[in-house]
């Protein structure tokens, strides 16, 4: 559906749709998580693209569909290249380090800076698009999305990964 249709819909009857669909999202969610609806609030800004959601505070989700989500997948892999390179790194040689110890010690404009290079290099080399495909392909998505334990759950139609 356009905005426009989305719009003359809202006013023929009085039902905003973006709020329906947040709301889905979060019965869903609640659904999933065995609690009150109530618990789930809505976040302010979006990651990948997309809302994400509280539970009491101190856990957050995407809440996607399937589209959505490979979408949100590609992004994530393009904005943290760098986190996929530290973590290959750390893992094939056995390293007991990650990436989340780097991002303390350094500046977000440093790690840009570190992305947006390591971008160029892979645009130069197989295309980033080469990238996102094999990464998908592989079974990633769960695995970028889900930073907390990285999963992929379903529930009501919809894809919920823990980000913290």
């Amino acid at each position: 559906m356009s905005p426009v249709q989305g719009d003359i819909l809202n006013s023929l009857t009085g039902i905003d749709m973006e709020k329906a669909d947040a709301d889905d999202r979060m019965q869903a969610l609640a659904g999933f998580l065995a609690i009150d609806p109530v618990r789930i609030a809505e976040s302010v800004g979006t990651l990948y693209g997309y809302q994400a959601f509280y539970c009491d505070g101190d856990r957050a989700y995407l809440v996607l569909t399937e589209e959505e989500a490979d979408i949100a997948a590609e992004k994530a892999i393009r904005e943290r290249l760098w986190v996929i390179a530290l973590e290959t790194t750390f893992d094939y040689f056995g390293i007991d380090a990650y990436p989340s110890d780097v991002a303390a010690a350094m500046e977000s404009s440093d790690i840009a800076r570190i992305n947006g290079g390591l971008r160029r290099m892979i645009d130069a080399s197989c295309g980033i698009e080469s990238l996102t495909s094999a990464m998908l392909a592989l079974g990633n998505r769960k695995n970028i999305l889900a930073d907390h334990n990285q999963r992929e759950e379903q529930c009501d139609g919809y894809l919920i990964y823990r980000l913290f």
